[in-house]
């Protein structure tokens, strides 16, 4: 039992915003600028140096600036919430972008409604639909990724369609459980940090290209 409970903490980590403890996928890792005086956001996880964990939540990242920022890294920490938001939904969207690139490469995508549905009747790990594609969000077999938690929206059908050189994706399915769970997180985690109408422009419009 001890062994448990300590496997269990070392993966724990607390947020410089509310304080509480969570794991460590429930987060998002900052790191100290080279400037030493501003957070950069490590979306991999990778960065070296001293970290601070938070919660990518509007409440969050807004207490971080506050004051958390500055007491986990023990300097004056000069941030803004809103930029820090934005920064990091614009890094989130930008992961999932070369996901999903790289995801086509290796041949993990399967695209247009029919070969997806058919892709997530197989068992695909997830579906990506187009914020804007209604019809396509409506198929048996997108509802119930859906309601399987297999789904998610993003960006629009023009913009999903421009990182494959297509005029228009509305529904896609990704097929590598790996580069599923990947994708999801960074898209949902986006989307609780919430969206400013400058980052929603751009994960919107013709700049995902």
């Amino acid at each position: 039992m001890m062994s448990t409970v300590t496997e269990r903490n070392k993966h724990e980590r607390t947020c410089v915003g509310c304080g509480e403890k969570a794991a460590a996928d429930a987060f998002v890792r900052l790191v100290l600028a080279p400037d030493g005086a501003s957070v950069a956001i490590d979306v991999s996880g990778g960065s070296f140096g001293r970290g601070a964990h938070v919660h990518p939540s509007e409440a969050c990242l807004a207490l971080a600036c506050r004051g958390g920022l500055s007491r986990a890294f023990r300097t004056s920490v000069v941030a803004k919430a809103s930029d820090l938001r934005n920064e990091l939904v614009l890094a989130l969207d930008r992961r999932a972008h070369g996901l999903l690139v790289g995801a086509r490469r290796a041949g993990h995508l399967v695209f247009g409604a029919d070969g997806a549905c058919e892709a997530l009747a197989k068992g695909a790990p997830l579906a990506i639909v187009a914020r804007d594609a209604a019809a396509a969000a409506d198929r048996n077999e997108v509802r119930r990724a859906i309601a399987e938690g297999r789904a998610v929206a993003f960006m629009t059908k023009e913009s999903l369609g421009s990182l494959f050189g297509r005029e228009e994706v509305a529904v896609l399915a990704v097929t590598h459980a790996g580069i599923a769970k990947t994708l999801s997180s960074c898209i949902r985690t986006a989307d609780s940090a919430g969206r400013s109408e400058s980052t929603r422009a751009i994960v919107s419009g013709s700049e995902d290209a």
